[in-house]
């Protein structure tokens, strides 16, 4: 390939000095054919001083040779450049040799020096001196008419000057065709460049249409991904719609039934005069238990719904493992002697407490001993606990059925069953996956190992206090150096530890500090200089609270703090008059624990809910644990607050969620009210105090920076927090339409 294209480049360049010599030898041609009539001319008007016409014909013979070689070259041109070249020369030089030989001058040999320029220019180099030999020869050996023989001394000259210019032509003629062999190649190379520029700029041109075109599929999609983005968080606010009203809507009418079953079939005596056959409470007990069912079912919904929102509530404490799983065990034991199995446990009698939520814990153990109970017909079960270095493991091994290998990861999945008969062992397919997120939500894992016919074991661990969790929720958290993340904690104000432990989730590698109270913050600030502090608060704290630096050390380094309304356990102890929130479905025990701490003995309960069925049942519930106990009832705020105000009731056991005027307002107006500030009121809600407290409060979100704050800075949190919280608007049904 190489070689090839180093013959084209020689082909080329032999055909532009090619073209350069035609050039030239017309040039050449039609100065001599004009020099040739000149001397013509000038030997014409010598002619008549001949002496003889002899001589006069060898005068002008030499011009007309020269004119009749020029115009033979002329025409020669066409056909072969290199024929009419040497048609010239010999020309040339047969003019002026003719005029050496028949005429006496001695000058006409010096003029031979000039066709040996000719030859240089038109044959090249090499062709001046073989002009220079053959002209050298003809002066010496050709012999003169008038002389016989010249003397040499008198061509030493003419023969001088015509291997001198050869020499001169060879020289200037070898620099001349060297430079213009550089000078082509040049300019081939300039070609060749502009060339590959030429094709470059078709390919960048081609590239700068797919770019374009990129651009545009990429804009579309950036559109598509964006209405996607605006449906899929359109589709997480009806979530958390779907789990804040259904949780009301669900819960409420399930309490009614379940504690209204429950009060027929455990404690049938509380109704006076009602004769109860052995059928009546035989079907009264499969209503107590089909809805008891039906409500861990709805439940199990609600918390998987409630995990995916991200709206779970977990509140950690440290507890001891041991006494959470043998509550466990205990309440399932009457499951186990009804089914014939026997339950052994296996645990170390010193174990470390765990920071967890007890209750999220002990749901996972009940979902895990039930589904063991539910699929062993003989046998036993195990429940273990083993210790690692950073992380507990509990087991739980049954010897029922067992569960195909291939099934093993599908079970976990929601609504996922796999029974031995279609549906003949009941459960809805939504314990193991609630069980295993709420245990990945504590930072641990959970697996199943089985054999077919042998049995099945499930394994759960939670990590020890300070080790690092095996699993976490995957979020989102900005790009930080690692310096600046291992030297720049941050401080969290809440006497909550769960607030803490809850945002590590979402900060990342952030360091965490708590602090109970802005004292304590003040003092970490001057110990571990933060890079914030963060103060979590009730969202009915007065308005100076939300601003100002916390004390002395936080305005002195000019910390920033965001100050926020996290739901938090410990905003229960702070909330003015409130005594106590249950969460529905409210269970008789709780009701009696809550009387028996706030109205023992008899007295006057007003009931407030919206709901009739509710407040009949917290009425029998009421009433069953002393029957001279009075109960009111009201369906609304304004008729609650009528009522207190007539009757002043000794407890208000207050919805937090009414038609006319929220629960808080409600407790607000009777600690305004000096005749019922004293009143004690016991709260209730389907979703969580906290949560009730921010639906009627609003959520907080401020920032202060003692001392700096620039512009620019503003600037950017602003179009951070623009990409993360957007209106709510509701859309104007009402409008006519067009």
């Amino acid at each position: 390939m190489a070689m090839d294209s180093e013959a084209d480049t020689r082909r080329d360049d032999g055909e532009s000095i090619e073209e350069l010599v035609r050039s030239t030898q017309l040039t050449l041609c039609l100065v001599a054919l004009a020099a040739g009539w000149v001397w013509l001319f000038v030997a014409a008007s010598l002619a008549p001083e001949a002496p003889s016409r002899q001589a006069e014909a060898r005068t002008l013979l030499p011009p007309v040779v020269l004119i009749v070689a020029s115009l033979a070259c002329l025409r020669q041109r066409a056909k072969g450049w290199r024929v009419a070249s040497l048609l010239l020369l010999a020309g040339g030089a047969a003019s002026l040799l003719l005029s050496y030989y028949w005429t006496s001058p001695a000058v006409w040999p010096y003029y031979l020096s000039l066709v040996v320029i000719v030859a240089g220019l038109l044959a090249g180099s090499a062709s001046s001196f073989a002009t220079a030999l053959v002209l050298t020869l003809a002066l010496l050996f050709l012999p003169r008419p008038d002389v016989a023989h010249p003397p040499a001394p008198a061509l030493l000259g003419p023969i001088g000057l015509l291997w001198a210019v050869a020499l001169t032509s060879w020289l200037s003629s070898r620099n001349l065709y060297t430079t213009l062999r550089w000078a082509l190649q040049n300019q081939e190379q300039v070609r060749e460049l502009l060339e590959g520029l030429r094709q470059r700029q078709g390919e960048l041109n081609r590239t700068l249409t797919a770019l374009t075109e990129a651009t545009r599929r990429l804009e579309r999609t950036n559109r598509e991904l964006a209405i996607a983005r605006q449906r899929a968080e359109e589709a997480r606010a009806m979530k958390e719609h779907f789990v804040a009203n259904v949780s009301h809507e669900l819960r409420t009418p399930l309490n009614v039934i379940v504690g209204f079953s429950e009060m027929m079939y455990l404690d049938p005596d509380a109704y006076d005069g009602v004769h109860w056959t052995s059928e009546l409470q035989s079907d009264i007990g499969e209503l107590y238990r089909a809805s008891r069912h039906l409500q861990s079912l709805v439940n199990d919904i609600l918390d998987l719904s409630r995990i995916d929102a991200a709206r779970l509530p977990m509140f950690r404490e440290f507890s001891d493992l041991r006494a959470i799983l043998t509550e466990a065990i205990e309440t399932v034991l009457p499951l186990l002697r009804q089914r014939g199995l026997a339950c052994h446990t296996d645990w170390p009698d010193q174990l470390p407490e765990l920071f967890v939520d007890p209750t999220r814990i002990r749901q996972v153990m009940l979902n895990l001993l039930n589904n063991a109970a539910r699929f062993t017909d003989r046998g036993r079960i195990t429940v273990t606990i083993r210790q690692t270095e950073d992380s507990v493991r509990v087991s739980v091994a049954d010897t029922g059925v067992g569960i195909p290998e291939d099934k093993l990861e599908a079970i976990f999945e929601q609504f996922h069953q796999v029974d031995d008969g279609l549906r003949r062992r009941g459960g809805a397919g939504l314990g193991l996956a609630l069980s295993r997120q709420l245990i990945e939500l504590h930072g641990g894992k959970m697996w199943a190992e089985s054999r077919l016919g042998e049995g099945s074991t499930f394994h759960f661990t939670l990590p020890l206090p300070g080790a690092l969790p095996h699993s976490a929720p995957l979020v989102r958290v900005p790009e930080r150096k690692r310096d600046e993340v291992r030297h720049a904690p941050i401080v969290v104000v809440d006497p909550d530890p769960t607030i803490a432990e809850m945002l590590s989730r979402y900060l990342g590698d952030r360091r965490l500090l708590t602090a109970g109270n802005a004292t304590e913050a003040e003092a970490l600030v001057e110990a571990e200089h933060p890079v914030a502090v963060i103060v979590n608060q009730r969202p009915d704290a007065p308005p100076e609270q939300w601003l100002g630096a916390l004390g002395a050390a936080t305005e002195r380094h000019s910390v920033p703090i965001f100050r926020c309304a996290i739901p938090s356990q410990s905003w229960l102890g702070k909330q003015r008059g409130l005594d106590e929130c249950l969460k529905k479905p409210v269970s008789r025990e709780a009701v009696h624990a809550a009387l028996a701490r706030f109205c023992p003995g008899s007295g006057t309960v007003l009931v407030v809910d919206d709901n009739p069925g509710f407040a009949n049942l917290m009425a029998r519930m009421i009433t069953s644990a002393e029957p001279r106990r009075q109960v009111l009832t009201a369906y609304n705020g304004a008729e609650a607050l009528r009522l207190a105000r007539e009757v002043r009731p000794d407890l208000v056991v207050l919805d937090l969620l009414l038609p006319d005027m929220h629960g808080f307002a409600v407790l607000d107006e009777m600690r305004a009210d000096p005749a019922l500030a004293g009143t004690r009121v016991l709260g209730v809600t389907a979703t969580s105090y906290a949560e009730e407290a921010l639906l009627y409060h609003g959520a907080h979100f401020t920032l202060t920076q003692p001392n700096r704050l620039s512009t620019g800075t503003f600037a950017e949190l602003l179009n951070a927090a623009l990409k993360v919280v957007r209106p709510d608007y509701v859309p104007d049904n009402t409008a006519p339409s067009a």
